[in-house]
């Protein structure tokens, strides 16, 4: 009797686990990263243009705060944001390297790159794969553009999705 009732109290439970729904899916997961992404690059530029604000000659001052302006709103907006808001951009997928180890804010050089971009910096890489890219070894990457930077030339912080050799 005891195990028919331990049997049955286990088939109960196997069967309340199947039919829990899994917590997110893939979208999400990818939403929620492109959120942290774009949080930390805004922190980034944040930084970089705080540090131009203290150059003796800096002659766009008024730009610089501007823009600085903006990036703190933009900051509390997507430090607020419910993922179901969050609406994915378009991938690209490029083909390219980076230089060093990955480390935040590292760049992926294109291919066939001109000196005036476009440049990405990678923030993120999804499941925190970014030690498994080799530097200096081209690949196929699938990356989000998130967030431009304040840079006169195309410049973006990216997540990176996916990389292929």
């Amino acid at each position: 009797m005891e195990k028919i009732i331990l049997t049955l109290i286990l088939s109960v439970f196997v069967v309340a686990l199947g039919c829990t729904k899994p917590k997110g899916n893939y979208t999400e997961k990818l939403k929620e990263g492109c959120v942290e992404a774009t949080i930390t690059g805004i922190k980034l530029d944040i930084g970089r243009l705080e540090n131009y604000l203290v150059l003796p000659d800096l002659q766009n001052k008024a730009q610089v705060e501007a823009h600085l302006s903006k990036l703190y709103e933009d900051l509390k907006k997507y430090q607020n944001m419910r993922i179901e808001e969050y609406a994915l951009p378009q991938p690209l997928h490029i083909r390219g390297y980076i230089n060093e180890p990955y480390v935040v804010n590292t760049i992926i050089y294109l291919e066939k790159q001109s000196m005036s971009g476009p440049f990405y910096h990678a923030v993120k890489v999804m499941d925190d794969r970014g030690a498994e890219i080799k530097p200096k070894e081209i690949y196929e990457f699938t990356i989000y553009p998130l967030y431009r930077r304040y840079y006169p030339f195309e410049d973006w912080y990216v997540l990176i999705e996916s990389f292929e050799k």
